[in-house]
C-alpha cells in the first residue's frame, strides 16, 4: 500500500514538469538561438537557419526576416559546378582531338575535323624541293646582278 501512494505521489509530481515543458517558449525548447543585439533579439532557427530581427514595436514583438544570403550563394555554387562539368567536358573533346591529331587512334566525327591536314612526309619533299628551286633562283639572279655590277652595266 505504502508503494502505490508513492506511485501515486511521484506519478502527481511528474503532471506539472511535463506540462511546463509543454508550455515552455520555442526558444527554450531548442527550435530558435536568440542573440541579444541593439535594438532587439536576432532569432535563427536551428533546422532551416532563417534569421529574423525582433523588435519591440507599439508594446508587442514583431520579428521581420533577415535578408539571407544563402540562395545567392547556393545558386553560384551551382552556376560554378555546372560551368566545371562544362570545363570538364571541353578538356576531354580537346584531349581526343589532340590524340587524332597526334596519329592516335581516337575516331573523329564529321563535326571535330581539324582546321588542316598534317602533311606526310611526301607533302613535306615536294615542299622542299619547291623551296630549293626558288633559292637557286634567288642565288642565280643574285649572281648575275653582282656581276652586272662589277662590270658597271648595271
Amino acid at each position: 500500500m505504502r508503494t502505490v501512494i508513492i506511485a501515486v505521489a511521484l506519478l502527481a509530481l511528474s503532471v506539472p514538469v511535463a506540462s511546463a515543458q509543454q508550455s515552455r517558449p520555442d526558444s527554450e525548447a531548442g527550435r530558435y538561438v536568440l542573440k541579444k543585439v541593439e535594438d532587439g533579439f536576432l532569432r535563427v532557427e536551428r533546422e532551416s537557419g532563417a534569421t529574423s530581427l525582433c523588435r519591440k514595436r507599439d508594446a508587442r514583438w514583431v520579428c521581420e526576416a533577415v535578408a539571407d544570403d544563402r540562395a545567392a550563394l547556393e545558386e553560384e555554387v551551382d552556376r560554378l559546378v555546372r560551368e566545371n562539368g562544362d570545363l570538364a567536358r571541353e578538356i576531354g573533346r580537346l584531349k581526343e582531338r589532340i590524340a587524332r591529331l597526334e596519329g592516335g587512334s581516337v575516331s573523329r566525327s564529321d563535326d571535330e575535323r581539324p582546321l588542316f591536314d598534317v602533311p606526310t612526309n611526301k607533302d613535306v619533299d615536294r615542299a622542299m624541293e619547291s623551296f630549293d628551286k626558288m633559292m637557286r633562283r634567288l642565288l642565280d639572279t643574285m649572281k648575275e646582278l653582282r656581276e652586272d655590277y662589277d662590270q658597271g652595266t648595271f
